[in-house]
């Protein structure tokens, strides 16, 4: 009976997972969707990843170009610096120049010829050689006037030049880091600078820019090359995702307001519960289904135990009936038993003893056996399973007492008794 309660608490076990799949259908939607979520959040950290490193190397980009750019700061103010140095210079020029004007304007001219003329023999001679000395000394300053005027003009224009280098080199560069690529005509104001004023007054600088601006060209080409293909297509799949998402989460949001607001419209909840119906329609297929292969298997393993106990039995009865032929022939004779004691049954009547005789007749076993097949296949109890699945099974503890009848102080002696265990040994060792 425990083995039949067992087996009809494992039946109930799939009815009982089916009907909680059936109730709850969360469980069942979640593990579908777990796996793409984790490859999707996977791809997403990897990606991630792929974008930190890119990120960081235009970092680094970033870091070299700014130290470029503050390598030609530092030029231009070299040269700011310079540029300076010559107008101080320019103006202490100037300021020398306006000194020569201001003595040649208010120099007093008879203090010279009046030594002359205490010193030199008078007439017409002295005034001679002191115009001719002061003509020749009025031509040396205004030759050193002109000089002096032309290297300040000069000064002057390279000054004007210098500034509109600088401001066009400001310019340029302020475009550059603004991320213009049109600098067509910039380009061409420094190099017509640089060749008015030479490579001895700007020193290169603007070559020095030109190879910055293409090294910085080439950096950001290939770090667009390499970034800007992954990472714009990252970023529209991800920008489609989210628009995806959003799209959801609005449908959703309607869907639920809808519910919450009005019932299910009639052609939507047809379909909705035949979706439902045909679900449930399966599933109650597959538990059927399930449930006849374990009624066939349990049905087999019934029929396998219950052949196994009636091949168990004949062979028992046969290996009685053997030792019953073997122990009649090596018993004595009836003659040579004495007259006095009591006659020994050891097949009594079944009213004198409680156990059946040891061999039964054929009529009984047919009938036995008739009864059996009449009566149809059914779930064997704990002795018979022990028996077919070769256990041995003790029913009772202790060995069982003989019976014995009396017909009295004088009649016979009937004695019957369980299998001894002499008895048992000689069965098995049969």
């Amino acid at each position: 009976m425990s083995a039949m309660f067992g087996r009809r608490r494992v039946g109930r076990c799939p009815d009982c997972s089916d009907l909680h799949l059936l109730r709850d259908p969360d469980t069942v939607n979640e593990l579908s969707h777990s796996a793409p979520q984790w490859t999707h959040r996977e791809e997403c950290r990897q990606q991630g990843e792929i974008l930190r490193e890119q990120f960081q190397e235009m970092e680094e980009h970033v870091a070299r170009l700014q130290d470029a750019l503050e390598h030609e700061k530092a030029k231009s103010k070299r040269l700011q610096l310079r540029s300076n140095q010559q107008e101080a210079a320019l103006r202490r020029q100037e300021q020398q120049l306006n000194r020569l004007k201001d003595r040649l304007t208010d120099r007093p001219r008879d203090k010279g010829p009046s030594m002359d003329v205490l010193n030199l023999p008078p007439g017409e001679q002295l005034v001679k050689t002191f115009r001719s000395a002061a003509r020749r000394e009025e031509a040396a300053l205004r030759l050193v006037l002109e000089r002096r005027e032309a290297e300040l003009r000069e000064a002057m224009k390279l000054r004007h030049s210098l500034t509109t280098l600088l401001h066009a080199l400001r310019v340029n560069m302020e475009h550059t880091l603004s991320g213009g690529t049109d600098a067509g005509a910039e380009g061409k104001c420094l190099a017509g600078a640089e060749a008015t004023l030479g490579d001895h007054v700007t020193g290169g600088v603007v070559q020095r820019w030109r190879q910055v601006q293409r090294r910085l060209g080439e950096l950001l080409s290939e770090g667009q090359t390499g970034a800007d293909t992954d990472q714009d297509k990252l970023l529209a799949r991800l920008e489609s995702d989210l628009r995806e998402s959003q799209q959801l989460v609005r449908l959703q949001q309607q869907l639920l307001q809808d519910s919450l607001a009005s019932p299910v419209p009639p052609e939507l909840a047809d379909g909705y519960f035949l979706e439902e119906w045909q679900r449930l329609q399966r599933r109650w297929a597959e538990l059927r289904r399930q449930r006849r292969t374990f009624e066939r298997e349990r049905r087999s393993f019934t029929d396998a135990a219950v052949r196994l106990g009636r091949e168990r039995c004949e062979l028992e009865q046969q290996k009685a009936s053997l030792l019953k032929q073997q122990y009649l022939r090596d018993s004595p004779p009836p003659g040579h038993s004495r007259g006095g004691d009591a006659d020994v049954s050891f097949c009594p009547k079944s009213g004198q003893c409680g156990c059946p005789p040891i061999t039964p007749s054929p009529k009984s076993g047919a009938a036995r056996g008739r009864r059996q097949e009449g009566a149809g296949a059914r779930t064997p109890d704990t002795p018979e399973l022990y028996s077919a699945l070769n256990l041995s099974y003790n029913s009772s503890s202790g060995t069982e007492p003989r019976a014995e009848s009396w017909d009295g102080p004088t009649g016979p002696r009937t004695t019957c008794s369980t299998q001894s265990p002499l008895f048992s040994y000689s069965l098995d060792r049969w």
